[in-house]
């Protein structure tokens, strides 16, 4: 089957993956007023059949330091890490949690509140291939985040990218600024390293 392999610093962290897997989402996140340098996260989304689908996920805000290395690969495997949470779409659960997302949506937006700016020199490199791209806080934004996802529909490569914005920009779903849109194969790692954390 196919899924993902994180690996932290060379030591396996999860790899993600079901048979029935519609979706596969590794993310980092990282904000220039952080308690840590950047997060990890590990998702997904499978097909329960007859229309029905489940969420999945397997890392939630993983805190990564300073220097810290993470390898991510499409690979084709027998075993996978069971998910910790694997949740149904239409269970009491998620129609709960989605509820109280829309009544927040409905409310307005919030105000965008000035960020501290405790990591200013922080940044995110992405290499796959042979040129490296770095996103820093360049411009006066505040945060950063990173993808790779993989689907069904096209399961021999990922989709890259790499995005700075402001909160303002963000609240409002604005792109920022994109660092880095690519693709990467079956068996080609991505690698990404966090650069200098609190200043």
């Amino acid at each position: 089957m196919q899924a993902l392999e994180v690996l932290r610093n060379g030591q396996p962290l999860v790899v993600a993956g079901t048979e029935d897997a519609v979706l596969l989402s590794f993310s980092v996140h990282m904000s220039i007023d952080g308690e840590h340098p950047a997060t990890l996260d590990m998702r997904g989304m499978r097909d329960l059949g007859n229309g029905r689908q489940a969420h999945l996920e397997w890392i939630q805000e993983l805190p990564l330091g300073a220097g810290d290395e993470i390898c991510v690969t499409l690979l084709e495997v027998e075993e996978v890490t069971p998910p910790a949470e694997d949740i149904a779409s239409d269970s009491d659960e998620h129609i709960a949690a989605h509820a109280a997302y829309e009544s927040q949506l409905a409310s307005g937006l919030p105000v965008p509140r000035a960020l501290e700016r405790k990591q200013p020199d922080a940044s995110l490199e992405i290499l796959v291939g042979d040129a490296p791209v770095v996103a820093t806080f360049d411009g006066g934004r505040e945060l950063v985040t990173m993808r790779v996802d993989w689907n069904r529909w096209r399961p021999e490569r990922c989709h890259l990218s790499l995005r700075s914005f402001s909160v303002k920009e963000g609240l409002a779903r604005e792109e920022g600024k994109n660092w880095l849109t690519a693709s990467a194969a079956r068996d080609q790692v991505v690698l990404v390293r966090l650069g200098p954390g609190h200043a």
